[in-house]
């Protein structure tokens, strides 16, 4: 009878032991897994400032462009006249 009890107690430190590790880890993950969320918040929140920001300066530069082009067809227009009245 001593040999059951003894394994009962080895048996039960065993689990009382993988109990204690299963929580420890449990513990780590939810803090693991609270840390990424709010870091891939952060990242994600970045990212869209930063799509923002370059659909504006796109936007710009698109404008930018047309103004440029507009600005060589008047000109040429204008040189095209000024040729024509010579």
């Amino acid at each position: 009878m001593a040999d059951y009890k003894s394994m009962y107690y080895y048996s039960a430190g065993r689990m009382a032991t993988a109990v204690d590790t299963l929580e420890a880890t449990t513990e780590i993950l939810k803090s693991t897994t609270k840390s990424l969320s709010e870091a891939l918040s952060s990242t994600t929140f970045a990212l869209e400032s930063t799509s923002e920001a370059l659909t504006a300066l796109k936007e710009k530069l698109k404008l930018a462009q047309q103004t440029t082009e507009d600005m060589f067809v008047d000109s040429a227009d204008e040189d095209d006249l000024a040729e024509g009245h010579k």
